[in-house]
């Protein structure tokens, strides 16, 4: 029971007690000879744009092609063919983590495709819910999973009166936007830019079209808000321009719209870990006024240890244990393990630690280590650092 595939067309992934052992992005280049998936069909997707497809996941049917090729005649079968990549690494039963905007008929249409393809899934499980069962909680939390073409938004509700379980409440499908419409428009900042430095579009030909997109896929894997150069070369001639990072944030934030108004005032929205590693995107959320909260890069390891368990008998799992649930009034409250008896020195939040002795804050200036504090909007963990001269604050 160690096998989870986490169903998102920006990176379809298969994990192994935790670590991925396959994550390519669900996009196929489809062609005379068959069909290539993932990144090497992402590198031509300019090219031959009128063989790409990016949907056959997101839509999970058997509708035709629009372009049929030899042995591929629908989505299911570019499903089909995508499995096949991974085949060999899905040697045990495995855990099927789903975006809440899918429905039971097309994990149905799943199920057979991959039974077919001759992989055995044991079971579903909400992405969201699977996350949140690892993270404490606020009564209003939402969760952001950022897709190839759409993004989903889910509430994580305390599922009983203690709050000991978690599970799906409302789901918000904001199609539109994706990672796709983020990369097109840096694209079009970019191109916009070109022209006006050089009097030379990038978008107009299918070469420098794919040169820019490559370099942009290249800059935003990098995970950090930077300063962008892109470099494009036609014949003897090389052309380039820089993007500061406030302009690829601000050309973001314009995107970013649907979103904010999609989660209710006041809520708290976590961002998976793939999603907060897009360049400006908590950023971006956090100057439209949203109390935003980055989820750790393991969270789906921690998640598959704990609750994997109760994925089995081709269930489709949407309330799972909670780890905390935190009443909204409270302006303190532990962790679901005691804090201990020794004095803390630091607050720490979102990975920068700040001293308890003559904080501005508002923290308290003594406190043990474990406690968990909220302070404007914010939670302060509280640490122990042995040498605090020689702690990183920035």
């Amino acid at each position: 029971m160690s096998l989870l595939l986490e169903l998102n067309d920006a990176a379809l992934t298969l994990y192994r007690n935790g670590d991925p052992i396959y994550q390519q992005p669900a996009i196929a280049l489809v062609g005379a000879q068959g069909a290539a998936f993932g990144v090497e069909a992402l590198k031509s997707a300019r090219l031959q744009p009128q063989q790409v497809n990016q949907q056959y996941l997101a839509r999970l049917n058997a509708d035709p092609l629009p372009r049929p090729a030899n042995g591929v005649a629908n989505h299911a079968d570019l499903i089909y063919r995508h499995l096949l990549e991974f085949k060999d690494l899905a040697d045990e039963p495995l855990a099927v983590a789903v975006p809440g905007f899918l429905t039971g008929d097309q994990l149905g249409v799943l199920l057979g495709i991959a039974e077919e393809a001759g992989i055995r899934i044991r079971g579903f499980v909400d992405s969201a819910v699977l996350m949140g069962s690892v993270t404490e909680l606020r009564p209003k939390t939402w969760l952001l999973d950022l897709h190839a073409t759409r993004c989903c938004l889910t509430e994580l509700q305390a599922s009983n009166e203690g709050g000991q379980a978690v599970s799906r409440g409302a789901v918000e499908d904001v199609t539109g936007f994706g990672l796709s419409a983020c990369l097109d428009g840096w694209a079009n900042l970019i191109a916009d830019r070109f022209v006006r430095d050089t009097r030379f579009d990038p978008l107009h030909a299918a070469d420098s079209e794919q040169q820019l997109y490559d370099q942009l896929h290249a800059w935003a894997e990098r995970q950090s808000l930077s300063e962008l150069a892109v470099e494009i070369r036609q014949g003897d001639t090389t052309r380039q321009v820089r993007i500061g990072a406030i302009a690829l944030r601000d050309k973001l934030i314009q995107r970013l719209a649907p979103v904010a108004e999609k989660v209710p005032a006041g809520a708290r929205l976590l961002v998976a870990p793939r999603s907060a590693a897009l360049p400006g995107l908590v950023e971006g959320l956090e100057a439209l006024g949203m109390e935003v909260a980055r989820l750790p890069p393991d969270i789906v390891a921690r998640a598959m240890a704990r609750r994997l368990g109760a994925v089995d008998g081709l269930k489709w799992v949407t309330v799972l244990p909670a780890a905390a649930f935190e009443s909204g009034s409270a302006t303190q409250s532990a962790r679901a393990s005691s804090p201990t008896g020794e004095p803390a020195s630091h607050a720490l939040c979102d990975h920068r630690a700040w001293p308890l002795a003559g904080n501005t804050f508002g923290l308290p200036e003594q406190g043990r280590i474990g406690e968990v504090v909220e302070c404007g909007g914010r939670r302060f963990e509280l640490i122990a650092v042995e040498d605090a001269n020689r702690t990183s604050t920035g």
